[in-house]
């Protein structure tokens, strides 16, 4: 099988830092794979929080989450602090791919690379919807990314 590569964010959108819990260990004692989606899931929503948007609400449009992919570098651990930068990889009409770095702060060194395709979707006419203009505004600085 091949590996799918996740690129490098050029220009990071948003950046945050989140904690290890003890629930967030798997049987290694390490953080688990479920654990760390839920943790791109925590970064993804204070991004659209921070623009006054929910991944329900923008500008009466929702979203859906409709691919992941995950490459494993390292592990992390109880405690650690790690720093999830977001950034774009393709946007087309309806959708965009999130990319999402995954860095210990210390000693820095990177635990995980992931991206997320978000297509935005009408839940009111259970469709899928064209991105709004306000969400394209917000990233308009960041975008230097191809389109589709």
């Amino acid at each position: 099988m091949d590996r799918i590569t996740i690129p490098l964010i050029n220009k990071p959108i948003f950046s945050t830092s989140l904690q290890v819990r003890v629930y967030d260990l798997n049987y290694g004692n390490h953080l688990g794979h479920d654990s760390l989606v839920s943790l791109i899931h925590e970064a993804r929503v204070q991004f659209f929080k921070r623009y006054g948007f929910t991944e329900l609400d923008i500008d009466g449009i929702g979203i859906l989450i409709t691919s992941l992919v995950v490459n494993y570098k390292a592990e992390a651990f109880y405690g650690d602090n790690i720093q999830i930068e977001i950034g774009i990889n393709e946007i087309s009409k309806t959708g965009i791919d999130f990319l999402y770095s995954l860095k210990l702060q210390n000693p820095c060194r990177e635990i995980a690379r992931a991206m997320t395709t978000v297509t935005f979707f009408d839940y009111k006419k259970s469709k899928i919807a064209r991105i709004p203009n306000s969400f394209l505004e917000a990233i308009k600085d960041f975008n230097d990314c191809p389109s589709k």
